[in-house]
């Protein structure tokens, strides 16, 4: 792995406001996975905007770090059940 496509956590932390627990309840509930490269913790650039959600979600909407895993869950199923609305309308649109 490149250290061009990963980012500092203690960088992401101070641009947003936010500590390093948040960012370590996230990996220990699976929602991210991070890196130590000598002795510093990075996130890949790859899952960069996941962890903004995440942050956005926990900020504006004051959500727990510690409920963030079931909110992640939840907003998965919606995009799965749309795509199969979706598929659905495509399959009736066929048939009319």
């Amino acid at each position: 792995m490149e250290n061009e496509n990963l980012i500092s956590i203690a960088e992401f932390c101070r641009y947003h406001h936010v500590d390093s627990d948040f960012i370590q309840i996230l990996e220990q509930n699976g929602l991210i996975e991070t890196t130590m490269v000598q002795q510093s913790v990075y996130v890949q650039t790859d899952h960069l905007g996941q962890l903004e959600k995440f942050v956005r979600l926990h900020q504006e909407l004051n959500i727990p770090a510690e409920n963030l895993d079931i909110i992640s869950h939840l907003l998965s199923r919606m995009e799965n059940l749309q795509q199969e609305i979706k598929q659905l309308k495509n399959r009736l649109g066929f048939y009319e």
